[in-house]
């Protein structure tokens, strides 16, 4: 069970870029909690050190419902019962999850005692980029197709050097034309080798395969170029990097992107 002792409630006025709306998406995520039994910190009215740990044992969406365990302490469950307001804090696959929830109700799940609560409207995926990145395999990197690739001048695909769900770092072909800060790289297409086939995703994307590529699927998203960067490796060879964001990306491309990287960091970790 993932350790939360450090989290509380993220209180920046300036979290809309975070936010996940739409039913579909919030019940998806709602459900993979479920799935994984990750630990909840509730935390009670405003921020502070009244809390439950708690997690979730149920998503309803058809009865607009989604079911909690009650906490350890009696006291503790009334006070929550009785909360006006309750702030879930969590995380799945290293990202940190938040929700505001109006009020909590008793109920009964299997025989058990359990919280009630309805299906929010909007959650928050609050993603540090530079926690969760991982780099490529150097022998056969994931490629960026570019779109307009003729107009900015740039090959007509990168090797991507580094993923997260934030972004992608791409190398840049020596020779190639610089590249500024802020522009805007439309309907980039990035394939995933070998997701199509354990993953439902696979049927929501054409496949990869008539690329010359493995199987697999492909996002497709808008970049925005933050930043350039050298490499020095110690043969003295410098190389170009270009530092993008995601942006627009669909909640379940995104979770493409986190499949991806939580396979390419379960094979780091076994290879070594």
């Amino acid at each position: 069970m993932t350790d939360l002792s450090h989290q509380t409630p993220a209180s920046s006025t300036d979290l809309s870029k975070y936010a996940v709306r739409g039913r579909n998406e919030v019940t998806t995520i709602l459900g993979a909690l479920r799935k994984s039994g990750a630990a909840v910190m509730a935390y009670i009215g405003h921020i502070g050190d009244d809390f439950i740990l708690t997690s979730v044992v149920a998503v309803m969406p058809e009865k607009n419902l989604v079911l909690l365990d009650i906490g350890s302490n009696a006291e503790t469950n009334k006070r929550a019962l009785s909360a006006s307001r309750i702030i879930c804090v969590t995380e799945l696959d290293g990202i940190r999850i938040q929700m505001s929830v109006e009020a909590l109700h008793a109920a009964h799940f299997e025989g058990c005692e359990v919280f009630g609560m309805r299906i929010p409207e909007t959650l928050l995926r609050l993603q540090r980029r530079e926690s969760y990145r991982v780099g490529t395999p150097r022998g056969d990197p994931p490629v960026c197709i570019i779109a307009d690739s003729r107009a900015l001048r740039l090959p007509d695909e990168m090797d991507i050097v580094d993923i997260s769900c934030g972004g992608v770092a791409l190398a840049l072909p020596e020779g190639a034309a610089e590249i500024e800060t802020g522009t805007r790289l439309n309907r980039c297409r990035i394939p995933l080798p070998d997701l199509g086939k354990d993953t439902s995703f696979g049927a929501l994307y054409g496949s990869t395969q008539s690329l010359g590529r493995p199987e697999g699927v492909e996002v497709i998203t808008t970049l925005i170029v933050r930043g350039t960067f050298d490499i020095r490796f110690a043969n003295g060879a410098v190389h170009r990097r270009v530092g993008c964001e995601f942006v627009g990306m669909r909640e379940r491309e995104r979770a493409l992107i986190q499949r991806y990287v939580s396979k390419a960091e379960r094979e780091r970790r076994y290879l070594g």
